[in-house]
């Protein structure tokens, strides 16, 4: 679960970082569904279910709480980009705080789950 996890993660927050940074670009070139809501309510869907069952299986077998403090921080992140900040605005600070916020996010989700695997790498090892 976390390497698909991790790609998951990492492919929402490239388009994050696509959809804050080059959505313009990507209308014209027909790709504008890339930063719809209901692309973003699908990554994050995606990622926050694998998420959630990696962060168990990971519990179960390593027993730490750091990578659930990663998943914490990135999920906190993300929400703050989506549902605090306004996300659809069209000033140029707060488009580039959203997207911040959420890149920080998806890549904080990433780290949680190399984190996750390399801790229940280490416990199968032991």
């Amino acid at each position: 679960m976390d390497k698909i996890g991790a790609f998951a993660s990492a492919a929402c927050a490239v388009h994050c970082l696509l959809s804050g940074l080059a959505l313009g670009l990507l209308s014209v070139l027909g790709m504008g569904f890339i930063g719809s809501t209901a692309t973003d309510i699908a990554f994050l869907s995606v990622t926050l279910s694998v998420a959630s069952i990696a962060i168990f299986t990971g519990m179960r077998k390593h027993r730490s709480w750091r990578p659930a403090g990663l998943f914490l921080l990135g999920v906190t992140s993300i929400v703050i980009s989506h549902f605090v900040l306004n996300h659809e605005s069209k000033d140029l600070t707060t488009r580039l705080m959203t997207t911040t916020f959420a890149v920080t996010g998806g890549v904080l989700l990433v780290s949680f789950h190399i984190l996750n695997l390399r801790l229940q790498a280490k416990c199968s090892h032991s």
